[in-house]
């Protein structure tokens, strides 16, 4: 060092190298970003929301046969009127009826009708976060639109899927979006694939 050679440094040299606290702040904010940023791909997102859909398909699928098993009531109290033949027989369904509450309120009907349509709605997002997921054209698309724009995939505000429309979008909170449409034609199922080999009863 020059201290060594019988040299001075001037004063004030070491504040060339003082951390200030403006410095410690941008770096732990800069950690911080890192360690919070996601790195997923756009195929690991569309996993991720289809694994969370088919959650919530799940839960809607027990909420449902809770609601199916009160209005059950339906079949039990039609089975009874039909074998009821004899005026004895009838009175036994009356009285059965009168000591049992076998009616049907609008919330059980509610319910019901909720939660068909909520195992509906999530086994179609369920179905097109997967579809999206394998569809590379997609993937690669959405990958590389985030790449351009500086943006984590995993960012987005929202995904969403309009069946009808076969509409996918995924956006971002700074008015940032794709939108894919007409890309699931070949994956769809009609009402009558679904329920040919069902017997169901509204």
């Amino acid at each position: 060092m020059m201290a060594h050679e019988g040299r001075i440094v001037e004063t004030g040299i070491s504040d060339y190298a003082t951390i200030s606290s403006s410095m410690v702040t941008d770096y732990n904010t800069a950690i911080s970003t890192v360690i919070n940023t996601s790195y997923l791909t756009a195929k690991d997102v569309f996993i991720e929301k289809h694994a969370e859909a088919i959650d919530d398909m799940h839960d809607s699928i027990n909420d449902l046969m809770g609601a199916t098993t009160k209005l059950s009531t339906v079949a039990v109290v039609a089975e009874l009127a039909i074998s009821a033949d004899t005026t004895q027989e009838q009175l036994q369904v009356q009285q059965a009826l009168v000591q049992t509450d076998m009616t049907i309120t609008e919330t059980d009907v509610n319910n019901y009708n909720t939660a068909l349509k909520d195992v509906e709605t999530f086994a179609q997002q369920a179905g097109a976060f997967l579809s999206a997921a394998n569809n590379e054209s997609i993937t690669s698309a959405v990958d590389s639109y985030s790449a351009q724009n500086n943006i984590a995939v995993a960012s987005y505000s929202a995904i969403s899927y309009t069946q009808d429309m076969d509409k996918f979008v995924i956006s971002y909170n700074n008015d940032l979006y794709m939108s894919f449409q007409g890309a699931f034609t070949d994956k769809m199922v009609t009402a009558d694939e679904i329920y040919q080999n069902t017997m169901y009863m509204p």
